[in-house]
């Protein structure tokens, strides 16, 4: 039986190579615009980071996103709290959901009637 190939990326902070879905992708879209990537299907160029807050951090104070995405400007310090913010989001999300697998909440017949009259 073949293993399916894992793509491996390179963290712009720590240079550790892992892989692709162990690491927040930020992209630098045609408007010019830095967003991050959850789910890693934005266009553009991008650069992929450690999931944690501190790896975040150092890149910002070593100017390590501005490089990677080839910037001709320093991020302001809006758009750096905005990214961080939303990093922040988007790690919650990638652990919960694991791989941009669905989610199925179950619930018994008598919590979901429970739910509805609560909600009604």
């Amino acid at each position: 039986m073949a293993t399916k190939h894992i793509p491996i990326r390179t963290c712009i902070v720590t240079g550790e190579k892992k892989p692709k879905n162990e690491l927040m992708r930020f992209v630098l879209i045609a408007s010019g615009d830095v967003i991050v990537d959850p789910r890693d299907k934005a266009k553009g160029r991008g650069a992929n980071m450690s999931m944690n807050v501190e790896a975040f951090d150092l890149a910002i104070k070593k100017r390590a996103l501005e490089r990677s995405l080839k910037l001709k400007s320093q991020l302001s310090v809006t758009k750096v709290a905005e990214l961080r913010e939303k990093f922040i989001e988007a790690i919650e999300e990638k652990k919960f959901r694991k791989g941009n697998q669905s989610v199925t909440i179950k619930l018994s017949k008598d919590e979901y009637d429970k739910a509805l009259s609560s909600n009604g």
